[in-house]
């Protein structure tokens, strides 16, 4: 097959089907056909937006489709889902969408369905969603919020004002969050040398140091981020970080650090002096960490493999400041990882168990008068609050420990607070701030 960025597009969505992670399934069919620069840039905006509204795309078109999208080939499925994508969501012209469509019935070998690829597209790209009728609200989230059953029921029933926002708001504007590097350049700075590079949309993001910038490829190809300018991380995360108020010279430890923001984001905030470990419990993600601290020019940070659940003596009393992010169900950052939307809550119920387990151990590596940082990027209250308030009551030693603000984000706090999309325009996340008595 000639490659080509629909084409391998429409590739990677068939092999999604199949199950696995959207990130691995896309960078392995890439590898495959081989593309670079806007090819690869198009064909993974293809793959994600359908992953990101097929709700919405299945119900369209299933409007012309008698038997539904089930009994069609997986080819034919993802070449109809594909097409009414570009039009719909990537202004790619209704033309263009569907001619290239039905080119691609014969490059999967699918001619015979070139009419119905060519009829059902037709219709579906002029269809008016708003005429659309539902059964229920679950329906509802499911259809315009393009969430799986369990995902709808959940947003429903814990946020039903506000689900259809968490599910669509697009976070950080829909840019790329950047986190600039004070030994290059502040944010404003930064914000220059991006529009010199002819960056379409480049501005200070509402946190401080962060920049919100659109890229034409990915952020990795471009030359400031190979010389260390900035590294990616969303505004939610980068908060989160900035709220423990790293010092220069301080001991810091950053548990289930990969791939490193929030330890990047402190070595900032501590000028590159005092020293941090970061820590995961992915030998490969540790290289991760080191390449983008070299990049970064930071020199105080050491990663090393090590679970976060493990209590090790050695490392008792011995950080000023303590970071655990701590594995989640992920239900704040479903608009960029949308693998999320249609997965089954059911193996998610264990994890309170995990994060409490990591709490107990993460909270005796405090030295007394230390900080810890509890965070997630999830709304879901059992393992936030959840897990948390219960941990205060059984450790009188922690008490909760306000945490700055940036100005413009309406979020008040007594210690901790969650970040929803539509209203703080950033990721999901919760963020809990605990402070050991001297």
């Amino acid at each position: 097959m000639a490659a080509n960025p629909r084409a391998a597009a429409v590739a990677a969505l068939v092999r999604q089907e199949q199950a696995g992670f959207s990130n691995l399934v896309l960078d392995a069919e890439l590898k495959r056909q081989q593309l670079e620069g806007r090819d690869k840039a198009f064909a993974s905006a293809i793959f994600y937006t359908v992953l990101e509204h097929q709700g919405t795309l299945d119900h369209i078109l299933c409007q012309f489709l008698p038997k539904g999208l089930a009994k069609l080939d997986a080819p034919v499925r993802e070449i109809l889902r594909a097409a009414l994508a570009q039009a719909r969501y990537m202004q790619v012209p209704v033309s263009a969408a569907v001619n290239e469509a039905v080119k691609l019935t014969r490059t999967f070998k699918k001619s015979s369905a070139s009419g119905l690829v060519n009829a059902v597209l037709r219709k579906a790209c002029s269809y008016d969603l708003s005429t659309a009728s539902f059964k229920n609200e679950v329906e509802r989230l499911m259809v315009l919020g393009s969430a799986g059953l369990d995902v709808a029921e959940f947003l429903h029933k814990n946020y039903p004002d506000e689900a259809l926002g968490i599910l669509t708001y697009q976070a950080d504007g829909g840019l790329t969050s950047l986190r600039a590097n004070p030994i290059k350049a502040n944010a404003a700075q930064l914000c220059a040398l991006l529009t010199e590079q002819g960056a379409a949309e480049v501005r200070q993001g509402i946190v401080p140091g962060s920049v919100l910038a659109r890229f034409a490829g990915s952020p990795a190809d471009n030359e400031l981020f190979r010389q260390g300018y900035f590294h990616v991380e969303g505004q939610a995360s980068q908060l989160a970080a900035l709220c423990v108020e790293a010092k220069p010279g301080e001991t810091v430890i950053d548990l289930c650090a990969a791939p490193g923001g929030k330890s990047f984001a402190a070595a900032m905030q501590m000028e590159n002096t005092g020293s941090i470990l970061s820590c995961d419990l992915h030998a490969h993600k540790i290289s991760l960490i080191e390449k983008n601290a070299a990049r970064l020019g930071i020199s105080i940070i050491e990663a090393e493999q090590r679970s976060a659940a493990e209590f090790e003596p050695a490392l008792e009393k011995q950080f000023d400041l303590v970071i655990a992010d701590v594995p989640c169900s992920g239900l704040g950052v479903i608009r960029k990882k949308p693998d999320i939307r249609y997965k089954p809550l059911d193996a998610i119920e264990r994890l309170p168990d995990v994060q409490r387990a990591i709490l107990e151990t993460v909270s005796r590596y405090v030295k007394p008068g230390g900080a810890l940082l509890y965070s997630t990027c999830t709304v879901r209250k059992e393992e936030n609050e959840a897990v948390v308030l219960p941990f205060l009551q059984a450790h009188p030693e922690f008490s909760l420990e306000p945490f700055p603000v940036p100005d413009g984000l309406d979020l008040p706090n007594e210690g901790y607070a969650t970040l929803l999309p539509h209203k703080h325009a950033a990721d999901g996340f919760f963020i809990c701030k605990l402070r050991k008595h001297a």
